[in-house]
């Protein structure tokens, strides 16, 4: 029948792009202990070993007295203060940024050719460290940060993180989201998932209505 082939391809599709969806979630987060996104190897795996590029190895800034250091432990040093406003806990925010291990400066991941990262501040979405170190930046703010192991992966480590590693990030906060734009902005797959979730869902109306009042075309 006409209507049964059209739900099951409805159906199919909604399966589809809501599996692509969580795919998107498991990638990007780890509830349990709220990491940050999976290291690059993760989302490459498909690659064979030899046409993946080779990790860069960067020499980082030493840390010295120019450092501040919370109570937590947490190490941050200011390269640029921005002149927007300050993030609150439950703000949707985006950064820009690369991560390296301290112990070697090993790149782990960045979001160089990509958009900025989106979280809710304050949720546990991200390991503590980033909780606490882009809480206090102002939009357009640059800010490096030293994460102890405790703030971080703890010793269960990630992908290439290794159990017990120190982290050092470069973080830009480009802007905070509200309204809508903070709902896509964290949507899995962004505005191209939320448009195609939602043109699937209003495809399944039709079935829903009384026959006298659906359209003849179904």
């Amino acid at each position: 029948r006409k209507d049964d082939a059209m739900w099951v391809v409805c159906w199919l599709g909604s399966a589809a792009v809501i599996g692509e969806a969580l795919q998107l979630r498991v990638l990007t987060y780890k509830p349990r202990s709220g990491h940050i996104v999976a290291p690059p190897c993760h989302r490459r795996s498909a690659i064979p070993l030899t046409r993946r590029k080779q990790p860069a190895m960067t020499e980082l800034v030493p840390i010295d007295e120019k450092w501040s250091t919370t109570a937590s432990g947490l190490k941050f040093l200011d390269d640029h203060i921005g002149d927007g406003e300050t993030p609150e806990a439950g703000d949707v925010v985006k950064v820009a940024y690369t991560g390296w291990l301290e112990k070697n400066g090993l790149e782990f991941d960045s979001t160089k050719g990509r958009s900025p990262f989106a979280f809710v501040l304050g949720q546990q979405r991200v390991i503590p460290g980033w909780d606490e170190g882009i809480s206090s930046m102002r939009v357009g703010g640059k800010r490096q940060l030293c994460i102890p192991a405790e703030l971080g992966y703890g010793q269960e480590g990630s992908g290439s993180i290794p159990s017990g590693a120190m982290l050092r990030f470069e973080c830009e906060l480009v802007s905070i989201e509200s309204g809508f734009s903070g709902f896509i902005a964290t949507f899995p797959g962004g505005i191209t998932n939320f448009a195609l979730t939602s043109i699937l869902a209003l495809s399944f109306v039709p079935y829903l209505l009384p026959e006298e009042v659906k359209p003849t075309f179904w």
